[in-house]
């Protein structure tokens, strides 16, 4: 028989949390039971200390995915869906690549099996409850930091060119450096004189004016004349969670947090001045701002649908539009209002799939695993004590030959070493008893209102999720593709997913139709 492989990765956020929550040497000995339970040998543990699940650059999560790809251990171990990744992205790029090689991701201190139906539903909504929790921390963390700034203070990271940091008390100010303030102020005079970025850069470069011992670049200059830093402001919101795009600047929290070394009036003056020297570039369709984008097809030519623009009533609308359409190449797909569209299908498939219903249904489930529990456990236990007797029973016999013979025992080094093994293997199973006594029992009182709630609750999630990706992640998850016709709109499920849903139909056009130019021809 084949010994079953696995690896434990571990994590605390901080040093706050780790004394806050279970231990990591209680979260490993646990960690280690789950291995015993799923019949696996522990070869490698990673830990990374003090580092965000947010973020994917913690070192031994990415050792701990490298080790997996190149030695494919049966299990990637983790506490629970929060400790292997908040970000839903994240957790379903590596999850994925992790089933590809072999390796499936279970966790501590939850029973989900991602195999069945209700086990993926259960970990997709965790997920998204993982990050929402991220987010709002993230919200906190902002609030902080923008009050830091206000009262003057520098947040930390790289310290622009120009400035330098002083010490004040437990926190740091930034203050103007001179000699490389005189250069920043050169560098918006000559722009403000029809240089651009590039030459900038070749005329300081050729002076020996350097940057930081750097030679200039051309993003070097461009990024320095964009900054709003030089008006003494720290800038807050450029971009919401995970996206690529800037937001609208009227969206950016602006507030004042040290001394300037460029005025205000001369910063905007330039920033006209190089919007008025950029080239016009058609951006493309906003792809990452809509939820069904590349599950969207065509219901006449079954063409991909793609993101077009147009405008009306003073405004300009985003809209579905067959790409063949789009390319007057024979399809005479209609447009159609890609937010109004997005809006009236999560509604469709969460009133299909997140329904009051399917919480019970996973409730149930959930209450027939905790009833389990107790059996289980026994089950466990009584392995565990048998082990732990048949060692040492063996241990005994090995100790009687050494009391009879002295040392004359034939093998005696043999004999000693197989104690020494004997005395380890009893050692290991007391310590995977202990765990197993220590796991808290199951405490399942959930009521038809809590049940009301928890599925009003997830809906509201997915509602007020503010990132397209992650929404655009969830429901792929499970939607095939979504067919646009004339007079209906076609969801294929992915039947492994759900099993009780296939393909659902919307014939209300009234509704996913919109009025606003969608009986129109294709947009240009």
């Amino acid at each position: 028989m084949i010994q079953k492989t696995a690896i434990i990765y571990l994590r605390v956020s901080s040093a706050q949390q780790a004394k806050s929550q279970l231990p990591i040497e209680s979260q490993l000995q646990h960690a280690h039971a789950k291995a015993i339970e799923l019949g696996a040998t522990v070869v490698r543990v990673f830990t990374d200390n003090g580092i965000s699940g947010r973020t994917d650059k913690r070192q031994d999560f990415q050792d701990a995915i490298a080790y997996c790809e190149l030695y494919k251990p049966d299990y990637f171990i983790a506490w629970d869906t929060a400790r292997f990744a908040r970000n839903r992205i994240d957790a379903a790029i590596y999850k994925r690549d992790l089933r590809k090689i072999g390796t499936d991701v279970v966790y501590v201190s939850m029973s989900i099996d991602s195999k069945t139906d209700e086990g993926w539903f259960v970990e997709a909504l965790l997920e998204v409850m993982d990050e929402s929790t991220s987010r709002r921390i993230s919200k906190d963390t902002k609030r902080s930091m923008i009050k830091n700034a206000q009262e003057g203070f520098f947040n930390g990271g790289r310290v622009p060119f120009g400035y330098r940091v002083e010490q004040v008390g437990q926190r740091r100010r930034m203050a103007i450096q001179d000699d490389e303030a005189m250069l920043v102020r050169e560098i918006f005079r000559l722009c403000e004189k029809g240089m651009g970025s590039g030459a900038i850069a070749i005329s300081l470069n050729k002076d020996g004016r350097l940057n930081r011992g750097k030679k200039w670049a051309k993003s070097n200059v461009t990024y320095l004349l964009k900054n709003q830093t030089y008006t003494g402001h720290t800038v807050f919101g450029r971009r919401k969670h995970h996206a690529l795009a800037l937001e609208p600047e009227e969206n950016w929290i602006r507030t004042k947090s040290h001394p300037a070394i460029i005025e205000e009036s001369t910063f905007m003056k330039i920033q006209n001045a190089i919007s008025d020297r950029a080239p016009l570039v058609d951006t493309g369709s906003p792809h990452s701002q809509h939820f069904f984008t590349g599950m969207m097809r065509c219901g006449q030519c079954d063409c991909a649908m793609h993101i077009a623009s147009g405008t009306g009533r003073g405004k300009v609308y985003h809209y579905y539009i067959c790409a063949n359409a789009k390319k007057h190449q024979g399809c005479k797909g209609r447009r159609v209002n890609a937010t109004e569209v997005d809006d009236y299908l999560i509604q469709v498939m969460l009133d299909e799939v997140l329904t009051r219903d399917r919480v019970r249904t996973i409730v149930r489930e959930i209450q027939s695993e905790a009833s389990k529990w107790w059996s289980d456990r026994e089950k466990r236990r009584a392995n565990i004590v048998a082990e732990i007797r048949m060692c040492e029973k063996k241990r005994s016999k090995l100790f009687e030959i050494l009391e009879l013979h002295g040392k004359d025992a034939p093998n005696l080094g043999d004999l000693t070493e197989r104690m020494r093994e004997l005395k380890q293997q009893i050692e290991n199973w007391e310590i995977n008893l202990i765990a197993l006594e220590a796991e808290a029992d199951p405490v399942l009182d959930i009521s038809e209102k809590d049940i009301v709630d928890a599925a009003d609750t997830l809906r509201g999630l997915v509602l007020n999720c503010e990132d397209p990706v992650t929404l655009r992640t969830f429901f792929s998850s499970f939607v095939k593709r979504v067919v646009l016709e004339a007079d209906k709109v076609v969801i294929e499920y992915d039947s492994s997913k759900l099993m009780n849903h296939e393909t659902s139909v919307v014939h209300s056009k009234n509704k996913w139709l919109p009025d606003l130019d969608s009986n129109q021809g294709p947009a240009d």
